[in-house]
This record gives structure tokens, C-alpha cells and sequence, in this order.
């Protein structure tokens, strides 16, 4: 019932592929897009898990309540993911972006991101791992 994707851009909006390796020092825009594909549902609590490579820090975000124009209910940032609770009415979909920086060197696990209805185990969607780098 639900789509995700995920865009990494660079700090000039160009996509970049995490995969490839990103240099050292370098701003990184994580979008996520959330889609209800269902025809007949809304979800109203769905919890998007956004797990970090370890050589990546978040940048300038804060927790806390959302408001309507953040898309989202509540917004919980750890040093390593960022939750992200929200609704989703049929036929919807929602952008939810990260500031990010390619901090410490080395090579890394990407880790899936995950969206899943809280309270329905069959409603979710998650992305494939992969590995990713920074380069000094």
C-alpha cells in the first residue's frame, strides 16, 4: 500500500548516487517520497525510518511537532536516524528532506529507509541497503 524513494542531491540540487562516494566536507540533500498507492485507504500512522551511514552527520534539524506545511505529525532526531511520524490519505504522497554532511572518511553501510503503518504490519515499504563512501 505504500511507495517510497529516495534522492540524494548535492549542495547545488544535482543528484548524486551515494554509492559512487562523496567527498569529505561535502552538504547533502536526502528527499523522501512517500506515496499511498492504495486506492481504498488512509494511513493515519505511518512512522518513516531514516537510519545514516556512519560517515554522515545530520545538519540544522530539529525535533519536535510538525506543523502543516513539514507534512508530518512529530519528528524525533537522533545522532543516526531520523523518525518521522505522519499521515497519508489515499492517492497522496509527501516529500520529507534531510540536511546532511559527508563527515568523517571511510566506507559505510547505506541503510534501507523504512515507512510502515504502526498498527498494520502489511502496510509498508522499504528501500534496498547498499554501501556508500566518503572520500578526503
Amino acid at each position: 500500500g505504500l511507495g517510497i524513494k529516495v534522492q540524494y542531491a548535492d549542495a547545488a540540487g544535482r543528484p548524486i548516487a551515494p554509492a559512487d562516494g562523496i567527498r569529505q566536507g561535502s552538504d547533502i540533500t536526502a528527499t523522501v517520497t512517500i506515496s499511498n498507492l492504495s486506492a481504498t485507504q488512509d494511513y493515519s500512522h505511518l512512522a518513516l525510518t531514516h537510519l545514516l551511514p556512519s560517515g554522515w552527520e545530520i545538519q540544522g534539524e530539529r525535533a519536535g511537532t510538525g506543523n502543516a506545511s513539514a507534512g508530518y505529525d512529530y519528528r524525533d532526531i537522533r545522532d543516526d536516524r531520523v523518525l518521522t511520524y505522519f499521515s497519508l490519505q489515499r492517492g497522496q504522497q509527501k516529500h520529507f528532506t534531510l540536511h546532511l554532511q559527508a563527515t568523517y572518511a571511510g566506507t559505510f553501510t547505506l541503510p534501507a529507509v523504512q515507512c510502515e503503518d504502526m498498527y498494520d504490519p502489511s502496510v509498508m515499504a522499504r528501500t534496498q541497503a547498499g554501501k556508500t563512501s566518503v572520500k578526503k
